[in-house]
């Protein structure tokens, strides 16, 4: 996390998820508030764009779709 002194952990759910369910919990420790809150954005845009993370959209006419494995 570079210059902040915050400490962070990320857990993403696996499964079906409804859309609406909590897919990702991003906790942070820092001495301030600002550190503890940028840390936790820092770490969620390096899941977004580090982590192969793939979905399979599944559509109310029976169609599914795998999303993000292109992005690998």
């Amino acid at each position: 996390m570079g210059e902040h002194s915050a400490r962070v952990a990320a857990v993403h759910r696996v499964g079906v998820l409804p859309v609406g369910e909590v897919a990702v919990v991003v906790v942070a420790v820092a001495p301030h508030r600002a550190e503890a809150f940028a840390a936790c954005s820092e770490l969620i845009e390096r899941l977004k764009h580090g982590v192969p993370i793939w979905k399979r959209q599944r559509f109310t006419d029976g169609v599914s779709e795998w999303v993000g494995v292109g992005d690998c």
